[in-house]
């Protein structure tokens, strides 16, 4: 396995990851509280629940860059 790559959670689930603090409605296109973009808080509901992990997968996928950044 190629030690560069994150360790994300295996079990990523389709739970929203809203934490109540939404800025979509502020005008941003990615909200600062659950880093979905506009047209994923919009579709939600929607999503099937694979759509839904991607979204989460991509989510702590981000979250692992941006705490590799600052480690650095």
């Amino acid at each position: 396995m190629n030690s560069s790559l994150p360790h994300l959670p295996q079990n990523i689930t389709a739970e929203s990851p809203c934490i109540g603090h939404c800025s979509t409605v502020l005008g941003d296109e990615v909200c600062r509280g659950c880093l979905r973009t506009f047209d994923e808080v919009i579709r939600w509901v929607e999503m099937s629940e694979d759509e839904r992990r991607d979204v989460n997968r991509r989510i702590a996928m981000e979250q692992w860059e941006l705490s590799a950044r600052k480690s650095t």
